[in-house]
């Protein structure tokens, strides 16, 4: 990321990045609630998205005037734990591509050499550097939009309220509890705080539109599927697929097509950028070639993920919730107060 990518690049990867989880998300981490509450849940990520970045643009706001420091054992450790956060993440957006290609796309093939075939491709994608995903994405995200909102309109006929059960149904915990879960599968979050310094332009204002709208794409498409399915949809593997698979519109007959092309395009650019920082982060912490770090996340992604396809049990062991959380509630707001603080002890200690 020697070149600075603007803030619209930067947040467009993001969306269609964030989309891909709403749309690929399975009633397990729902804990439960009701359709209503799934809608309602979103304004409870919006808040607690924002509450956990904060620390970022504060130390962003900090840091506009002043040479990034990438020496010393605290930009090191930064790097490692942002690393290990992005690896993570790849592994289970890939083993989920895996999940669907098994269940949905390909159910009597198997799909290993199309999971190691789309590892080197986002390997490629994030050796070339971000200028390349951020143009892909800036390219893609209008025709995404528009392609859910005409699987949408196509639902609109086999909507019915009565589906919608009412608000807070068995309480306000759960929603509460499954708003924290969705934000802990947020590592979004974490790429903000790892690339902030490299985007120009209003970045503040960026992401107050980027969370707003993310915001309301995830309650549009709740609200379909609980309109459509109601409480069925905790009954399938990914509901999203469901109802787009009943959508019609004049001739076109089950859109779920559609929503598959959105989802790997989704996933490639996702695990790109991932791989890429991932790459970039140790290469400048650790003086290490970026191509050798990339070949080397790549390798290690193939060998991770081959031991999870196939098998929804380890799916499920390694795409936990409760660690996603940790990793997010610890890579985001206390990376970011601890260097507020580093550099403030800092400060005081010179004067």
């Amino acid at each position: 990321m020697n070149s600075k990518i603007s803030a619209f690049q930067f947040y467009s990867i993001l969306l269609l990045s964030r989309i891909l989880i709403t749309l690929t998300y399975t009633p397990k981490y729902t804990e439960g609630i009701t359709a209503s509450d799934m809608i309602f849940q979103t304004l409870f990520r919006f808040a607690f998205g924002i509450i956990i970045t904060l620390p970022v643009f504060l130390l962003n706001k900090k840091n506009e005037n002043e040479l990034q420091n990438k020496n010393g054992t605290f930009p090191k450790i930064k790097a490692l734990i942002f690393s290990a956060v992005f690896f993570y993440f790849s592994v289970t957006t890939v083993s989920r591509l895996d999940l669907f290609a098994g269940t949905v796309m390909f159910p009597e093939t198997d799909v290993k050499f199309l999971i190691l075939l789309v590892i080197v491709l986002c390997a490629y994608a994030a050796s070339l550097g971000i200028e390349p995903i951020a143009r892909s994405a800036v390219m893609f995200v209008i025709p995404v939009l528009l392609s859910l909102a005409f699987i949408f309109i196509s639902l609109v006929k086999k909507m019915d309220f009565l589906n919608l059960t009412p608000l807070f149904y068995n309480g306000v915990f759960p929603v509460v509890k499954t708003s924290l879960n969705a934000v802990g599968r947020t590592v979004e979050y974490a790429v903000i705080a790892a690339s902030l310094p490299f985007v120009k332009g209003n970045s503040k204002k960026g992401f107050f539109i980027w969370i707003t709208v993310q915001t309301a794409i995830t309650a549009i498409i709740f609200f379909f599927e609980g309109t459509v399915l109601g409480e069925f949809s905790n009954m399938q593997l990914f509901p999203v697929y469901t109802i787009a698979s009943m959508a019609q519109f004049s001739f076109f007959r089950g859109l779920g097509a559609i929503i598959t092309g959105v989802w790997i395009l989704c996933a490639f650019l996702k695990i790109s950028l991932l791989i890429f920082l991932q790459s970039k982060l140790i290469s400048e912490a650790f003086g290490i070639k970026q191509i050798t770090v990339t070949v080397v996340s790549a390798v290690l992604l193939s060998v991770v993920c081959l031991f999870v396809s196939g098998n929804v049990s380890r799916f499920n062991a390694v795409d936990s919730s409760l660690i996603k959380f940790v990793l997010i509630m610890v890579s985001v707001p206390v990376l970011a107060i601890a260097e507020l603080i580093t550099k403030r002890v800092k400060k005081c200690v010179k004067q």
